[in-house]
C-alpha cells in the first residue's frame, strides 16, 4: 500500500510538506505543490480520510440516528439526507435505536467516536439530558421529525398538532361523531402533539372525547392490530379511528379483515404520514402526507450549514406543511 512516505520520497520533499499540500496549507511553493501532486498521481496515493480529519479537526462526515429503519416512513428521510449531504461533500453514518433510550445513548457515543462533524437525530423525550449536555459542548445537532422541545437544538418537522387536527376534523366533516384514536409512543413529542390535535378538533366541533376510545400505541404495526382488536371487542364502538401513523393503521386493517369486517363500512380509518403502501393497500388509506424526502434534504442543509458556520440563526426550527390525502378508507355518514 502506498504511504505518505512513498510520496515524499518520490517528490524529494519531507512528509510534513506532503501533508501541508494535502491540507492546502500556506507557505508551499507552486513548484513544490506541482511536484507533490505529480507524485501522488503517479503512485496512486489515497490519503486517509481519518488522518486528514485529525489534522483538520473535520472528517466531512455526519451521523444520523433514527428509531426504526424498518418503518417505511424513515427510508425517504434517509435518502433525502444522504443525497443532499453527498452533494455538499459529506458522507453519512447511520444508527438505529428501536425507540430505546439506552440505544440512543450508545448511538451518540458511537458516532462521536467516529468523529462525525455533526448529527441529525430523531429522539424520544427520555434522552433530553443527553441533548442538553451536547448543547453545552457546542456540538452541532439537528432534530428531525421528533423534537425534544426543552433542547435548544433546531428541528425540521411538521406542525403535528395542526396535522392531527386536520385529520380529525375531516372525520367530523364526514359526519362521524364517534371517533377513536390510537396514539404513538407518548414518550415522543410527535405523539403528544398529535393527541393534542385530536382533542382540539373534537372540542372545537362539540364532539365527545372518550378516554376509553383513546388507546396507547407505539407507532408499530402489531400495536395497531392489538388496539383494533380492543375496539372490535367493545360493546359500543367508534365508527371512525385516527391512527397516529400509517403503520399502525395497516395493523388495524389486518384485525378488521380477520374478523370478517369491512373498511369503511364497519370502521372508517385514517392514518398519518402517507408512506408508499398507503396508496397500494385496499381500500386505499386516507392519511396525512408528510414531505419525508424534503425533511431530510433540509435537515442535511441545516446541519452542514451549522458545521461550516454558515447558519445565521442555527436555532431556528423549520416547520413544513402536511396535506390531507383522501382515499377510500373513510365513508361519509348521512346527517
Amino acid at each position: 500500500m502506498v504511504t505518505i512516505r512513498d510520496v515524499a520520497a518520490r517528490a524529494n520533499v519531507s512528509v510534513t510538506t506532503v501533508s501541508r499540500v494535502l491540507n492546502n496549507k500556506p507557505d508551499v511553493s507552486e513548484a513544490t505543490k506541482r511536484r507533490v501532486k505529480k507524485a501522488i498521481e503517479e503512485l496512486g496515493y489515497k490519503p486517509s480520510g481519518l488522518a486528514r480529519g485529525l489534522v483538520l479537526q473535520k472528517t466531512n462526515s455526519i451521523g444520523l440516528i433514527i428509531p426504526d429503519i424498518s418503518n417505511p416512513f424513515f427510508p425517504a428521510i434517509v435518502k433525502g439526507i444522504e443525497r443532499r449531504a453527498k452533494e455538499l461533500g459529506y458522507s453519512l453514518l447511520l444508527c438505529t435505536t428501536d425507540n430505546d433510550k439506552q440505544e440512543e445513548t450508545e448511538a451518540l457515543a458511537l458516532l462521536r467516536s467516529k468523529q462525525v462533524d455533526g448529527i441529525i437525530l430523531s429522539f424520544s423525550l427520555q434522552s433530553q439530558e443527553a441533548l442538553l449536555e451536547l448543547e453545552k459542548q457546542g456540538f452541532p445537532i439537528v432534530q428531525i421529525d421528533r423534537q425534544v422541545k426543552k433542547s435548544g437544538y433546531p428541528a425540521v418537522t411538521i406542525d403535528n398538532q395542526k396535522s392531527a387536527f386536520k385529520a380529525t376534523e375531516f372525520l367530523i366533516n364526514q359526519g362521524h361523531t364517534k371517533i377513536g384514536h390510537v396514539t404513538g409512543d407518548l414518550n415522543v413529542e410527535t405523539a403528544l402533539q398529535r393527541l393534542d390535535g385530536f382533542r382540539l378538533a373534537l372540542k372545537k366541533h362539540g364532539v365527545e372525547y372518550r378516554e376509553d376510545w383513546v388507546l396507547p400505541g407505539d407507532f408499530g404495526r402489531e400495536t395497531g392490530k392489538a388496539c383494533m382488536e380492543r375496539f372490535i371487542a367493545m360493546s359500543e364502538r367508534p365508527t371512525a379511528i385516527f391512527f397516529a401513523n400509517d403503520l399502525m393503521a395497516f395493523g388495524a386493517y389486518e384485525a378488521i379483515f380477520n374478523h370478517g369486517l369491512n373498511i369503511p363500512e364497519d370502521f372508517s380509518i385514517i392514518g398519518h404520514d402517507n408512506i408508499d403502501v398507503a396508496s397500494v393497500i385496499k381500500p386505499g388509506l386516507t392519511t396525512m402526507e408528510q414531505p419525508q424526502y424534503r425533511l431530510g434534504q433540509i435537515a442535511a442543509e441545516k446541519l452542514i450549514g451549522m458545521i461550516e458556520g454558515k447558519q445565521d440563526s442555527p436555532a431556528q426550527t423549520v416547520v413544513l406543511e402536511s396535506d390531507l390525502v383522501v382515499r377510500e378508507s373513510v365513508k361519509q355518514i348521512a346527517p
